[in-house]
């Protein structure tokens, strides 16, 4: 994880599933949400989901940013960044407006972004390539 983000994370985030938390319904905040657990349902807020190594999500996920380093069967519905680390294992659909791939992340689904800014929708066929 980025070290920038990984600070930001620490300090920042409102609401925190600890590894050994199991929450089987929505999670809904408008603060920034660190899971390190099991979340089953959905998972919706204004600002960022950062899904830890290790955590395990059955959920769609809605969010302004995301970081995902985990597993999440769902889709992910994100309005700015997301980025999949190279531990993240996403079978399902997703949607955000900049999308970065680390080697070794692994996904499964449709991808549609954001041109811009301006709404209109691009979908990607083939592996995004990762700026250095």
């Amino acid at each position: 994880m980025d070290k920038m983000i990984d600070e930001s994370l620490s300090q920042q985030a409102e609401t925190v599933v600890g590894p050994s938390v199991k929450i089987q319904g929505d999670l809904n905040s408008d603060g920034n949400i660190k899971i390190e657990g099991f979340v089953t349902g959905k998972v919706k807020t204004t600002q960022s989901v950062f899904v830890m190594n290790g955590a395990h999500i059955s959920a769609d996920i809605i969010a302004g940013n995301s970081v995902i380093g985990g597993e999440v069967l769902g889709n992910i519905k994100v309005s700015g960044h997301l980025i999949l680390q190279n531990t993240a294992k996403i079978t399902g659909d997703i949607s955000c407006q900049i999308l970065r791939v680390e080697d070794g992340a692994q996904f499964s689904g449709k991808c549609s972004m954001s041109q811009n800014g301006n709404g209109g929708k691009k979908t990607v066929h083939e592996e995004p390539e990762i700026e250095k």
